[in-house]
Parts: C-alpha cells; sequence; structure tokens
C-alpha cells in the first residue's frame, strides 16, 4: 500500500466516522422529545465537526484550509458545552419557573 492510498484510507475513515457522528446527533436532536433531552445530542456534533476537521488536515496537511477547518472545530469544542448548559437553563426556567433544585420559599426575603 502506497502513502498516498494509505493516506487516503485515514481520511475515509475520518470522514465516515464525523458525518456518523453528525448524523447520529441530528437524528437524536430530530427524534427526542423534550428539549433538555435533546440538548444530549448536541455534544457529539463538535465531535463529529473535529473528525472532519482532522479528515481535511490529512489530505491537505497545515494549509490555510486546514488552520480554518481546525479553528472552526476549536471554536465548536469551547462554545458548545456553554451553549448546552444555556439552553438547559432556560428550558427549565420555561418548564419550572426557575433554576433552583427546590422551590423557594414564598416568605423568604433573602
Amino acid at each position: 500500500m502506497s502513502g498516498s492510498a494509505g493516506k487516503d484510507v485515514v481520511v475515509g475513515i475520518l470522514l465516515v466516522a464525523g458525518v456518523a457522528l453528525e448524523l447520529f446527533a441530528c437524528l437524536g436532536v430530530a427524534v427526542m422529545r423534550g428539549a433538555l433531552a435533546r440538548v444530549h445530542y448536541t455534544g457529539p456534533a463538535s465531535f463529529g465537526a473535529l473528525l472532519l476537521a482532522l479528515a481535511v488536515l490529512v489530505r491537505e496537511g497545515f494549509s490555510l484550509i486546514a488552520n480554518k477547518a481546525l479553528l472552526i472545530a476549536a471554536f465548536l469544542l469551547i462554545v458548545s458545552p456553554v451553549l448546552a448548559h444555556v439552553t438547559a437553563r432556560a428550558a427549565r426556567v420555561r418548564d419550572v419557573g426557575h433554576v433552583e433544585l427546590t422551590p423557594p420559599d414564598e416568605g423568604d426575603d433573602g
């Protein structure tokens, strides 16, 4: 197996794994009923983006397009947990009216 063929195999594996993770995440978001259940399926999407960026890196080497792909993947890996947390808090406030696990006391002023 030549070096180019081996590189193509690695790129193919990374692409298939990345697309499979993205499809899994999309399917989970589409199928789940509540917002809190859907949030759990957004995590694999950022790892799928990382696998796709790695496929570009293996194929193109460190070039402008690979650097941009890695930058986008890093951004998604950093921002995804924050967005999931904010979405879960907003869904809880919408459903329950507060974030605390126990309801606040009616007579509590402080």
